[in-house]
């Protein structure tokens, strides 16, 4: 019974690794966040796939067609902004842009996400975070408690 339970988890994990790294060229940066709390900015050409257990999600898809567009599961609410810009809230909110430009906000708690591509962000870290981050292949740290601009570059 275990066994095809992980093949099923594994599978689930793996497709959007695969899909996000089809993405990537050789100088595209990487940036992971795991369990933090605070705010995550990321304005990027490429991929991204996250969750949060507490959260609002702002999301900008201003090319239609070039990439997957907003895949948002698991809101409670949500605000159409302007034709490209949607903003979504919730618990145990999950999400995934894969391919195009994208801006992407995160504000909560529990944020683990994964990103690559070529762009810049910000991050910051909420007073009673114990998240990690890590970019482009960084040995992770804690979430910082001031706000950190960042690129995403090889």
């Amino acid at each position: 019974m275990r066994r095809p339970a992980l093949l099923v988890l594994f599978l689930a994990l793996a497709v959007p690794a695969a899909a996000l790294a089809a993405t990537g060229g050789a100088d595209d940066g990487t940036l992971s966040v795991v369990n933090g709390d605070g705010v995550v900015n990321v304005v990027a050409r490429g991929g991204v796939i996250g969750s949060c257990d507490q959260c609002r999600v702002w999301i900008t898809d201003p090319v239609a067609g070039d990439g997957t567009g907003p895949v948002v599961t698991g809101w409670e609410d949500i605000d159409n902004l302007t034709d490209t810009k949607s903003k979504w809230s919730g618990t145990d909110v999950r999400f995934k842009l894969i391919g195009g430009f994208f801006r992407l906000r995160v504000v909560g708690s529990g944020i683990t996400l994964y990103a690559v591509g070529k762009g810049s962000g910000s991050i910051r870290g909420a007073v009673t975070n114990t998240g990690t981050w890590a970019l482009n292949d960084a040995t992770p740290r804690l979430l910082p408690d001031t706000i950190k601009p960042f690129l995403l570059t090889g």
